[in-house]
């Protein structure tokens, strides 16, 4: 607007058909009218390729009603069950119609325990799809199906993570070569990544290249190395480790007697302890924490559970057995500990994982006089085995809707399996009023039909 008025504007710029409207108009006129016109449309776009058509799928589609029930879910009705329909439908051999997978890639890109499952649903389209959309390249994963070793030596980060990861569970010897070969070359980021992946397989044929890696000029590497290491049966970091608590620990007279450490030594540093102060511990308590959890389990005798403890707090010694116990899986190490109430901080959930299934419901039930139920069975894996969702279902038949009971009924909703599905509780009134019960039977009613829909 500024100097219209010494110079007055000139339209002959302007679109004839904007010309046309104006007539005799204002300045502010012709803003309004160019704006509309832009606006309005525009011009074809000149010279495009047409899309490659994607490959085809040879799975079938479930029916018209289980498909419109996964509409509804990716809609945001019920999306908490559409990795069970997903899983539950790529176990009975049906496929996802083409029209949904955007909607899949889009809802999966930001959420990471979604991205295998779409991965499976797009099936061949997957990476057709990875290359219309740069939010979308975690489709890239599907061609871990794939043994070509040009996808580990010029494949994109997704694809190459995924190809290691295909190869360690097809064959941990070739794997662990391949990452040699790569390993000087790689950034510290992905050599922690990728040593991680050796997780999978893990065997004493690793312990040579994981003894390098402590020496790995990165922290996190170095800490990846340490977490392998000592998950494998006789390596000699473990012997380390348990040279180190035999000279720290003394057993005499029912006594289990600690002479602290002082200092943290070089090959301390080496082995991944930590020499900063842990929370709610002084620094030599830490130091001598880590050093526990990180010995082998054989170092110790189950009778020194029972055993008074001088010179630090005996709460050090149960985190640390328990810490080790869920490592190497001890199922013995673990009832023990449960049995013996022990202060484990806050690892009863896993403790409980490492027991057989059949024993779930009797430890549950011990443990409830001191734990609420919702702890314990929030951290297990899901679905539960049948006795103990029926043994959840069975207690919040019971106590009405007192608002208490809402976290566990929120948790047992997705995680009893599906032959529990039909319990009672799905039968009873629930009241008209929006309550924890009714939203617990919506949802039992809703995962029934889902599966029913699918069979």
């Amino acid at each position: 607007m500024l100097g219209t008025e010494r110079r007055p504007p000139h339209f002959d710029e302007l679109p004839p058909a904007i010309q046309e409207q104006l007539g005799e108009g204002e300045l502010l006129d012709a803003a309004a009218f160019a704006t509309l016109y832009k606006r309005a449309g525009r011009l074809p776009l000149q010279g495009l390729t047409p899309l490659p058509s994607a490959v085809g799928e040879d799975r079938p589609l479930p029916r018209p009603v289980a498909i419109r029930r996964l509409a509804a879910m990716l809609g945001g009705f019920q999306t908490a069950a559409l990795g069970e329909w997903l899983r539950a439908a790529d176990a009975r051999g049906w496929g996802v119609p083409p029209e949904h997978l955007p909607a899949l890639a889009d809802f999966a890109r930001g959420r990471s325990e979604y991205r295998p499952l779409v991965v499976a649903a797009a099936g061949r389209r997957a990476s057709w799809l990875a290359d219309l959309n740069p939010d979308w390249r975690f489709l890239h994963a599907a061609v871990a199906e794939s043994n070509d070793p040009e996808v580990w030596t010029h494949g994109n980060a997704i694809q190459r993570r995924s190809w290691f990861r295909s190869l360690r569970q097809q064959d941990p010897e070739a794997a662990l070569e391949a990452l040699r070969e790569v390993w000087p070359a790689e950034a510290a980021a992905t050599r922690a990544e990728f040593l991680g992946l050796l997780a999978v397989g893990l065997s004493p044929a690793d312990e040579e290249f994981c003894e390098a890696a402590l020496d790995d000029r990165s922290k996190e590497v170095r800490r990846v190395a340490a977490g392998l290491l000592a998950r494998i049966p006789g390596a000699r970091y473990g012997e380390r480790m348990a040279e180190r608590v035999r000279s720290q620990l003394t057993v005499s007279q029912g006594v289990l007697a600690v002479n602290l450490p002082t200092r943290v030594t070089a090959s301390m540093l080496r082995d991944g302890i930590d020499p900063q102060p842990q929370e709610g511990l002084g620094k030599r308590a830490g130091w001598f924490r880590q050093i526990l959890a990180a010995a082998p389990l054989a170092t110790y005798e189950l009778e020194y559970l029972a055993m008074p403890v001088e010179g630090c707090a005996p709460e050090i010694f149960h985190v640390a057995w328990a810490e080790a116990a869920v490592r190497e899986r001890s199922v013995e190490w673990a009832r023990a500990l449960l049995q013996a109430e022990a202060s484990t901080g806050n690892r009863i959930a896993e403790l409980l994982r490492v027991l057989p299934e059949e024993e779930w419901v009797a430890a549950t039930e011990a443990l409830r006089s001191r734990l609420d139920l919702a702890d314990l069975v929030g951290g297990l894996p899901v679905p539960w085995p049948a006795p103990l969702g029926v043994m959840v279902l069975d207690q919040l038949a019971k106590v009405g809707t007192a608002r208490n009971w809402a976290r566990l009924a929120s948790i047992a909703a997705r995680a009893v399996p599906a032959e529990v599905l039909n319990h009672p509780i799905t039968r009873e009134p629930t009241g008209e009023e929006d309550t924890w019960r009714s939203r617990l039977v919506e949802t039992l009613i809703f995962r029934r039909e889902m599966y029913e829909e699918l069979s």
